[in-house]
């Protein structure tokens, strides 16, 4: 039972650690597409009330709370999701390409701004925690043994920032229908850019194979990237060590 209750305790504490971070991220990472396409001639994202930041119009019931709740119960080590894709109908765009290109680049750029608007909240926490304390709380690790309220806070704050930095490296990769295919796309001529972005019917099936048999190769590849973002993301710790 003992056993058990740690078990409980321990999925809680991941969830409050990973879920602010995630709902934030894939709520914005959406909004952030629907914002731009309008801006760029197409109404599809507002007219169906997509343009909103009220999660409830964006969270998917498997990919925001299903496969989010899975990872955590897996203790997979990184947890991560999305929201139903905001609805965009590209030949509304006043330039095809530029409106394809600035619409898919919003998203993961939404995330790196959130993630490093994250960062400097977590920096005044950190300096007012100091003020009162007279210590600092954890900054520099992202694990789930801790004791009390204010080492959890700071790994809220961690987990927001590396979700969304992880939301932004993952939507840049190249495979349709991830972000980073449609900005590749826009720049190939005419007939290879609708040939490559009809793959995207097939992407899901792309991305699975990508994760199971290259993941690993990915992250290793990438880990030192995610680090020099995540270090500017916190830059202020090198004031205080």
């Amino acid at each position: 039972m003992a056993g058990l209750g740690q078990a409980i305790i321990d999925f809680l504490r991941q969830l409050v650690t990973w879920l602010p971070g995630l709902i934030m991220g894939v709520v914005l990472h959406e909004y952030a597409h629907g914002y731009i396409a309008y801006r760029s001639g197409d109404p599809t994202a507002r007219n169906l009330g997509r343009l909103t930041l009220n999660p409830i119009a964006h969270i998917d019931l498997f990919g925001s709370v299903l496969l989010p709740l899975l990872l955590i119960l897996i203790n997979s080590g990184i947890v991560f999701g999305y929201a139903k894709p905001v609805p965009i109908n590209p030949s509304y765009f006043r330039n095809y390409r530029r409106g394809l290109r600035y619409t898919s680049l919003a998203g993961p750029a939404a995330n790196l701004i959130l993630a490093f608007l994250i960062g400097i909240i977590y920096g005044l926490y950190c300096y007012i925690f100091f003020k009162v304390t007279g210590n600092w709380p954890i900054i520099n690790t992202l694990g789930f043994n801790v004791s009390n309220v204010p080492d959890l806070m700071s790994q809220v704050f961690q987990g927001a920032i590396y979700i969304n930095i992880f939301l932004a490296i993952f939507n840049f990769i190249p495979i349709p229908p991830l972000d980073g295919s449609k900005i590749l796309a826009s720049f190939l001529p005419d007939e290879a850019m609708f040939r490559f972005l009809d793959f995207g019917r097939y992407g899901f099936i792309f991305i699975f194979i990508f994760i199971f048999l290259g993941g690993r190769i990915f992250w290793t590849v990438l880990s030192p990237v995610f680090k020099f973002i995540y270090d500017i993301c916190i830059w202020w710790q090198y004031l205080i060590t």
